[in-house]
């Protein structure tokens, strides 16, 4: 099985999904993607870029934190093995009872997000543009990380020359920024 994520969650760039999808099916691998940064953001199409297997993170998408969902094509089938037993929900996949809510939340947040695309990256492009100007146009020694050319505007990862991550953090506190992704924000090392 292959796994690649989507969209980078710290430098946004994009990955070429339906080249990795056609490579794998060609050699008869499967292929997951995590979508958590890409749902709603940028399209996708399970079909068209040969993805088995799909993950998503409701809160990534103004849904609510705590859910998430996995997609499994059918055809061919994926088969999928429980990796906790008990109650056999889900086709003996998953057990416990599915909170409704969240699941009901998730749903709503995918239409929207949906609708919305288009407009949403629109309008991210233009923030980012003016963003990344006024960097730019004022600030010198700063490099824009990753492939610009394939990647979310949504997400900018910069590197600022002979600057520390916290000693910026600190200075900009009333900017909504990080040093590093989530899953290392306790950590003072670079992610």
């Amino acid at each position: 099985m292959v796994s690649v994520m989507s969209v980078n969650n710290e430098i946004g760039v994009i990955q070429p999904i339906s080249e990795i999808g056609r490579l794998c099916r060609q050699m008869g691998l499967l292929f997951h993607t995590d979508a958590a940064q890409a749902v709603g953001k940028i399209p996708i199409d399970v079909e068209g870029m040969n993805i088995d297997l799909l993950s998503i993170s409701g809160h990534k998408i103004y849904g609510p934190k705590g859910v998430g969902a996995l997609y499994v094509r059918s055809r061919p089938r994926v088969r999928l093995e429980a990796i906790i037993s008990g109650g056999g929900q889900e086709r003996g996949v998953r057990s416990g009872t599915v909170p409704t809510s969240l699941v009901v939340g998730l749903g709503e947040a995918c239409k929207v997000s949906k609708e919305e695309m288009a407009y949403d990256f629109e309008h991210v492009s233009r923030l980012s543009k003016m963003f990344l100007d006024g960097i730019f146009s004022n600030i010198s020694h700063v490099i824009r990380n990753g492939d610009t050319d394939q990647a979310y505007p949504g997400c900018i990862n910069l590197s600022f020359q002979s600057v520390e991550g916290e000693s910026l953090l600190m200075a900009l506190k009333d900017i909504a920024l990080s040093s590093g992704s989530a899953c290392t924000s306790a950590s003072l090392e670079p992610s």
